[in-house]
């Protein structure tokens, strides 16, 4: 919609509403059915070289689907940058992908997910892609969201793009795969979600604790439920403020005190590299700790936090912890992210929270020193 303000000036003032709302389909179904479909068009696959060496079906799909091309590629944070994204750029054009005709899919974690889905934001305007995860993170995450990106200058994701233009198939055979190490990355995420906004699922995730590390429980009923629900939890923060014009956000729970430290953690090699649901566990128990110190969150819930953290090794005891300075420097730069507040959001209860805007340095190593005698 356009207005016209009437003006006695010459020049003129227009106010404009523009409406970008796409339908997002998020489904489950296997990578094989989906790309035999879609035989007739072109399709391009980028795919993480350790995904696929599981699954050399998909080499031998691309021998008898002739528009079908794969391309391995192996994106770590330390690539997600400017060449990278120039260099997935370079195969789109060379690939000569269309505006609407040709299909693209990203097969891989997080960090892929976000490399490609910035390159398919900002070729030819935007072109539609297909996300698939295959990490139990971006299942629940980076797969669903709008947000794309790329680190820049040290920053995490400093560079990147609203892209509503995709779809989200979900493939639980990826999930079996995963080792260990990668399945606690993604409950960083999941206990995120659960300990702000749903008790519900938080008593769920306690009473299989013990089966959370197995990839195949997220192929099975109880799995499923676990996925799903946080899935549910995820997608309302993004219907409901999907370019973050509101910067009071729930999700930003365990996304204060962990950029900066996620950052350098793999850019110095004095410290243990620390994967992004290491560090928002971190940041979870920290808020809580906060919360309790000031009389909002009780014993019996901070006693019941940690006593689920605390079954897996988020590697906590990290000497980058230490660091109270740049634990500080992060929440100086996520304020200024913020608009210049610190919104920083602690749980009061399970599945309950509010924001506070008056965290000091003091407090912050006050906290970290109780934390540090719980751990």
């Amino acid at each position: 919609m356009l207005d016209f303000i009437k003006s006695d000036k010459d020049d003129l003032t227009f106010s404009m509403t523009v409406s970008t709302s796409r339908k997002i389909d998020i489904y489950w179904n296997d990578i094989e059915s989906e790309l035999r479909s879609n035989y007739q068009c072109k399709q391009l696959v980028f795919i993480d070289p350790i995904v696929l060496s599981f699954f050399p079906e998909l080499v031998n799909l691309e021998s008898s689907l002739p528009n079908l091309v794969i391309v391995p590629t192996n994106i770590g944070e330390k690539e997600k940058d400017i060449d990278t994204l120039l260099s997935i750029l370079s195969v789109l054009e060379q690939e000569g992908i269309g505006r609407r005709t040709d299909k693209i899919y990203v097969v891989g974690g997080g960090v892929l997910i976000d490399v490609i889905s910035l390159a398919c934001s900002v070729f030819r305007r935007g072109v539609y892609l297909t996300k698939i995860p295959t990490t139990l993170l971006a299942f629940i995450d980076a797969s669903i969201g709008i947000k794309s990106g790329i680190n820049f200058m040290g920053q995490r994701n400093r560079l990147g793009s609203y892209n509503a233009r995709f779809n989200v198939l979900l493939d639980p055979k990826f999930l079996k795969i995963l080792d260990k190490a990668l399945i606690k990355e993604g409950l960083g995420e999941i206990f995120k979600i659960a300990l702000i906004k749903s008790e519900e699922l938080f008593d769920k995730i306690e009473k299989s604790a013990s089966k959370l590390l197995q990839g195949d429980f997220y192929n099975k009923p109880q799995g499923r439920v676990l996925l799903s629900q946080s899935l549910r939890l995820m997608l309302e923060e993004i219907h409901e403020n999907p370019e973050e014009d509101i910067l009071r956000r729930s999700v930003d729970f365990g996304h204060t005190f962990s950029p900066l430290v996620e950052m350098e953690s793999v850019s110095n090699a004095s410290y243990r590299k620390l994967p992004h649901g290491y560090v928002v566990a971190y940041d979870c128990l920290l808020s809580s700790v906060i919360s309790n110190i000031r009389g909002k969150l009780s014993d019996g819930d901070l006693s019941r936090i940690f006593n689920l953290y605390l079954i897996f090794d988020f590697d906590l005891s990290n000497s980058i912890y230490m660091d109270h300075d740049l634990m500080w420097a992060s929440v100086l730069e996520m304020t200024k992210h913020r608009g210049n507040n610190q919104h920083i959001p602690l749980p009061t209860g399970i599945g309950q929270f509010c924001f506070i805007e008056d965290l000091t340095y003091d407090e912050l190593k006050i906290a970290k020193k109780r934390l540090a005698k719980l751990l």
